[in-house]
């Protein structure tokens, strides 16, 4: 997968501190870290990848971390799309939704029928490009966030 300059790889344990930043930085922008957040992010390797999640980091030709996005199984069908995150220095270049492209093309591939993502409603630019995207906002019922207040499946094309 690559974009330009820009190359999408698989986590590794060496690029853990640029995961950490990347999420914690734009959580504590918007205010809206919490407990939750701080256990996946600290912990990506037994919260996620141990649980068959996938970490997706965008890379730069000088190996330097700018993006992330994830995968969190829910059930067999069901997939969560977590911690979409791109470095400032990188905003409005359409990284995000060069990511979120990807990550859902990943969710079938893994043969997951239904993508789901939890967000706040602060978050209006993320939340046009879910919604450019195929994603479809629906009542939040119950979730694992005390900040989420959006909750959107995804219904474009399968």
């Amino acid at each position: 997968m690559n974009n330009g300059n820009f190359k999408i790889i698989e986590y590794e344990h060496k690029y853990k501190e640029a995961y950490i930043n990347l999420n914690m930085g734009w959580l504590k922008e918007y205010n809206l870290l919490e407990e939750r957040d701080i256990t996946i992010i600290e912990n990506v390797e037994s919260e996620v990848l141990e649980k068959g999640g996938k970490i997706f980091l965008l890379k730069t030709e000088g190996d330097d971390i700018i993006g992330t996005v994830g995968l969190l199984p829910q059930s067999e069908n069901t997939v969560e799309i977590i911690k979409l995150a791109v470095d400032k220095k990188y905003k409005g270049f359409g990284l995000g939704k060069y990511l979120m492209t990807e990550i859902i093309k990943k969710a079938y591939e893994l043969k997951f029928n239904k993508i789901i993502l939890y967000t706040n409603s602060k978050l209006k630019v993320a939340i046009k490009l879910y919604e450019k995207l195929g994603f479809v906002e629906y009542s939040i019922g119950e979730n694992n966030y005390e900040e989420a207040d959006v909750k959107m499946i995804y219904e474009g094309d399968k």
